[in-house]
């Protein structure tokens, strides 16, 4: 899960980008390339269309975005020797979900440009665009760079979080542990309703994944709580994170419902708890299977899988196939961590 980017989840949240320092060609600019001020205007009219449009999440309209595509790779952006204009495309293709476009196009002027006045929010976007295309070693490198350039310590903790995410995923359990409770850390400096819940699912499901499954559950249930507490209600399912690869999710799914179905008192709750645990598992397996690369955590899922199961078969045995009806929100008894 990435927060935006949980996938992871990624967990990014992407906020507008700094002011990248523009001013207009001087006069000698314009004496040494005689196309300064032409590229100068299509910059600002994308950055009109684009980032002065840009709010809390990545939801630029399309259209804006789609008539900026045609400006940039009609003047020949992706090649041009000012950097600006290979930025603004790439932010672009980012918007429109052209994820392999954007990563190819970041590396090429990051690499061409490293101190460029934009290059961290390429680092930013980069993260986000390799996060989606599942290469995991240059979105490590891409939120390491984040973090080389960023100082604030409240703008420090979705990339944390979500460089804990790629550790994850590419199996360094030990980092991804320290980096999530790094990020946990964060929040509670910081003002932020998002990345405390974002933190913990990732704890609790790199603690399952090392063989932790006592503390996995107890962080599921924290997590929980804290989606209450902040007033941010499956917070897994909003806009606010991206799974990759997409059926991530069901692992945390998976997890949350079985770490509250042990605490659960009502004979409804804990059959449809447990139904929940092993519907979850059943399609992270099924997708694994199916996934082009291997997944390296499909034997733990079919174990994951196997225990839901029989704890369902023992919740029906006990209360019968046909629970009594389901209890509201006001019925229900909230779990507590222990």
């Amino acid at each position: 899960m990435k927060a935006l980017a949980i996938g992871v989840l990624v967990l990014g949240i992407l906020t507008a980008p700094p002011a990248q320092a523009d001013a207009p060609p001087s006069v000698w600019d314009r004496a040494k390339d005689p196309t300064a001020a032409q590229t100068w205007r299509l910059h600002v009219e994308v950055q009109r269309r684009i980032v002065g449009r840009e709010r809390s999440r990545y939801d630029v309209e399309d259209s804006q975005a789609r008539a900026s595509r045609a400006l940039l790779e009609r003047y020949g952006a992706a090649t041009s020797n000012d950097p600006r204009l290979r930025f603004d495309l790439a932010l672009v293709y980012l918007r429109l979900k052209e994820y392999e476009k954007a990563a190819q196009l970041l590396k090429s002027v990051l690499a061409a440009a490293p101190e460029h006045p934009a290059a961290e929010a390429g680092w930013k976007r980069l993260a986000v665009a390799c996060g989606h295309t599942g290469d995991r070693e240059c979105e490590r490198k891409s939120y390491g760079q984040e973090l080389r350039f960023e100082t604030d310590e409240g703008e420090r903790g979705t990339p944390t979080l979500n460089l804990a995410e790629t550790e994850m995923h590419t199996g360094n359990l030990r980092e991804a542990i320290e980096g999530y409770r790094e990020a946990l850390r964060i929040a509670g400096r910081v003002s932020s309703r998002e990345l405390a819940p974002f933190a913990v699912w990732g704890l609790a499901v790199a603690l399952d994944r090392s063989g932790d499954r006592v503390g996995a559950e107890k962080e599921a249930r924290f997590a929980r709580e804290l989606e209450r507490s902040m007033n941010v209600p499956n917070l897994l399912h909003t806009d606010a994170a991206f799974f990759t690869p997409e059926y991530e999710i069901h692992w945390y799914d998976g997890l949350g419902a079985a770490a509250v179905a042990k605490q659960a008192t009502a004979p409804a709750e804990i059959v449809r708890l447990w139904r929940s645990s092993e519907q979850s598992f059943a399609s992270y397996v099924r997708f694994a299977e199916i996934a082009k690369e291997k997944d390296r955590w499909l034997e733990l899922a079919k174990l994951r899988l196997a225990s839901a199961k029989a704890e369902r078969e023992k919740a029906e045995k006990k209360y019968g196939k046909e629970p009594p009806r389901e209890l509201d929100e006001n019925e229900r008894e909230l779990p507590r961590s222990p």
